[in-house]
């Protein structure tokens, strides 16, 4: 009985760790030059929602699959946030949990179904080209 209540309050306490330490949303500072660009965020499904005007730190999903940074008498310029994300390093808790004995499965899948699982790029930079 012992053993099955630690095991129990083990899975618990390692449940989804980056979603419970590192969260699904992380502050990315955005720059453009020229500045006054709008950073736009697109979801997976297409939706789109403007963040803020450059330079400016904001709160961004990491579900996020790029940013789009728009600015009238300039070509729209799309940053690749998805491809740019790195795993976060309490993603890996989940892992070892996982290869020990399994209890870590549960919490991989809530960490990359959430966003959690993975670290934004802490700054994105670009330069937008005028049009002729």
């Amino acid at each position: 009985m012992k053993k099955l209540i630690f095991i129990c309050a083990l899975i618990m306490l390692t449940s989804s760790c980056a979603t419970l330490f590192k969260g699904t949303t992380q502050m990315v500072y955005f720059e453009s030059s020229p500045p006054q660009a709008d950073v736009v965020a697109v979801q997976k499904d297409g939706t789109k929602t403007t963040l803020g005007k450059t330079p400016c730190t904001v709160s961004v999903h990491k579900k996020t699959r790029e940013i789009e940074f728009v600015k009238s008498d300039y070509y729209d310029e799309k940053y690749p946030l998805y491809a740019n994300k790195k795993a976060e390093g309490w993603y890996y808790v989940d892992c070892v949990g996982t290869v020990c004995a399994l209890i870590g499965l549960p919490s991989m899948i809530i960490d990359i179904a959430t966003g959690a699982a993975y670290k934004l790029p802490n700054d994105v930079k670009v330069e937008l080209k005028k049009k002729q």
